[in-house]
């Protein structure tokens, strides 16, 4: 695929080999991220150019990933990426572990503190992505002592935990549902670990909790009730644990990682004269408490109007909501998983003091996806380096 591709692209810019200069910056500037690679090949200047134009402007802003099966009953699925600076789609090329570092389970995303990446775990084995396409994979490690179906996986740092979704049918004595792992990338080591907390009894599966994960802390918060808990992979144990912005008007909620090291928290529900709203709050990762001076900011009416169609003649407040958000420190994709074809939005927080986000955009899903009803969609979000773009064309 490489060479081929290269060859295409060197064609495409045949007539831009000349140019030098502020001119040529100008140009790098318009090129997509995803041909950076290829572009930076044409020649020592255009070369130059990029690494110019990166330096002054960097491309931080996270990626969506897409994996959509055709079928819900078929492992095959496709891999798709939004480029938020050029607003547009990638199909990415399968490249599945080799059989000799394969696990049985279904392929999905982990919650990263350095983005998500695919994953598999099974009863046996466990294998995880080095980036955020699956180009390259990690040598597959034995799987946690509890047998677990729909559980939270989260890679912390050095860490991986697994928490919740013990299969109650086939626990074994002193296991618990909640029971919680965590394996040591350094060590190698699988360790148990507090449960999760009593609070979340009853919604220990991840179709129930929303996650945020940064180098020190896994963030757990259950959808319906706001409720959230603080876990730290080092000392295995469970942190203060509150609803920090309790509201009665909110029926879903969603945590994930906001700008300058702090939390956020999500939520949408019906507001007065039958119109929804997604808001968004800050707390503070510590106390998990939210404070008077913090902000809150909703997102703009269209946006969500988009997000929550409402149907003529039908009362919102009897409407079924919920949210969910995956991001990083610099933005991130909030979605309707009730109905994830309806499209994306994509935020990117302010630099500026005073606001929460600086720029909302939508996000059309890729028209094959869309027009495939039967198919299964999850998402995942990461932001991608020049050498992970590099690993994408390679394969």
């Amino acid at each position: 695929m490489e060479t081929a591709a290269l060859e295409a692209e060197s064609h495409l810019l045949q007539p831009y080999l000349d140019l030098y200069g502020d001119v040529l910056e100008a140009v790098v500037t318009r090129v997509p991220t995803i041909d950076l690679i290829p572009a930076s090949r044409v020649s020592r200047e255009w070369r130059c150019a990029i690494r110019s134009s990166l330096c002054r402007q960097p491309r931080r802003s996270p990626w969506l990933l897409l994996r959509h099966l055709r079928h819900s009953s078929s492992p095959i699925f496709s891999l798709h990426a939004f480029d938020p600076f050029s607003s547009s789609w990638v199909s990415v090329p399968q490249n599945s572990p080799s059989s000799d570092n394969k696990s049985n389970g279904t392929m999905v995303f982990l919650c990263g503190s350095t983005g998500d990446r695919l994953h598999s775990l099974s009863i046996s084995s466990m294998v995880v992505s080095e980036d955020p396409f699956g180009t390259a994979w990690r040598k597959a490690t034995k799987a946690p002592k509890v047998w677990r179906k729909d559980a939270v996986v989260a890679e912390v740092g050095r860490w991986v935990v697994v928490a919740g979704g013990g299969c109650p049918m086939v626990l074994e004595e002193g296991e618990e549902v909640g029971a919680v792992e965590v394996y040591d990338k350094h060590s190698g080591a699988w360790e148990s670990a507090e449960p999760i907390p009593e609070g979340f009894d009853g919604s220990t599966s991840a179709t129930w909790l929303s996650v945020a994960a940064y180098d020190d802390r896994l963030y757990v918060m259950e959808k319906k009730t706001g409720l959230v808990g603080l876990f730290d992979p080092k000392t295995k144990r469970w942190g203060p644990t509150c609803q920090p912005r309790p509201d009665p008007t909110v029926q879903s909620w969603a945590v994930v990682i906001g700008h300058d090291d702090r939390l956020l928290v999500v939520g949408v529900g019906p507001a007065c004269q039958s119109t929804t709203k997604v808001r968004f709050w800050e707390v503070n990762r510590e106390t998990l408490q939210g404070a008077d001076n913090q902000l809150e900011e909703e997102m703009p009416r269209e946006m969500v109007e988009r997000l929550f169609p409402s149907e003529e003649g039908y009362d919102d407040t009897w409407k079924s909501y919920s949210v969910e958000v995956c991001g990083t420190e610099r933005g991130g994709y909030v979605y309707n998983p009730l109905e994830m074809r309806n499209g994306v939005v994509f935020y990117e927080f302010a630099e500026e003091k005073g606001k929460i986000v600086g720029r909302w955009e939508w996000v059309p899903l890729p028209e094959r996806v869309r027009e495939c009803w039967m198919g299964r969609i999850e998402f995942g979000c990461s932001a991608v380096s020049l050498d992970e773009l590099a690993s994408f064309w390679k394969h």
